[in-house]
């Protein structure tokens, strides 16, 4: 093979190098960056289901009922990443705000997508797609549902294995 064959060659393999690694940072942006959040906003009937499940929960929990184990945790033997938020968020409603974020410092950030859920929920079809529109380009923006997920499953970690 000839000298100029091989750099034509060597060229070539850069070039598709370069174009691969241009897509996979696409790809992995664009999914970093997707709105999640947002969809459930857009979607009356996900948003009900949701505050339903999630304020049936919660008041049971409120009114001292016993609830059913968490099935991630009866499967694999640990905590799953949302262990404890029912008990830190009836804290956080009933004004205890240290011992809510004690038993999981998560709470406050999902009681608030619980009551937007709530909110955009009980909202007329156009205001709650402008809505939900607005929540989607900041998701985009910010890729905040993403830190979100990363950030859970980093508190996961160190709640897991006792590291605070």
């Amino acid at each position: 093979m000839s000298r100029a064959a091989v750099k034509s060659s060597l060229v070539q393999n850069a070039t598709l190098e370069k174009v691969l690694l241009s897509h996979m940072e696409k790809s992995l942006h664009d999914a970093w960056h997707a709105p999640v959040f947002s969809r459930l906003l857009a979607s009356r009937s996900e948003s009900l289901v949701l505050v339903g499940v999630g304020g049936a929960l919660l008041s049971l929990h409120l009114l001292g009922l016993p609830l059913w184990a968490c099935p991630f945790k009866a499967a694999f033997g640990i905590p799953c990443p949302g262990c404890g938020l029912t008990t830190a968020m009836g804290e956080l409603l009933h004004g205890h705000v240290l011992d809510s974020l004690r038993t999981h410092a998560f709470a406050p950030l999902f009681l608030a997508a619980f009551l937007l859920m709530l909110v955009a929920a009980l909202l007329p079809q156009d205001l709650r797609a402008r809505f939900a529109g607005a929540v989607s380009r900041a998701e985009e923006r910010t890729a905040f549902s993403a830190w979100v997920l990363l950030l859970l499953m980093l508190y996961w970690c160190v709640r897991l294995f006792g590291i605070v």
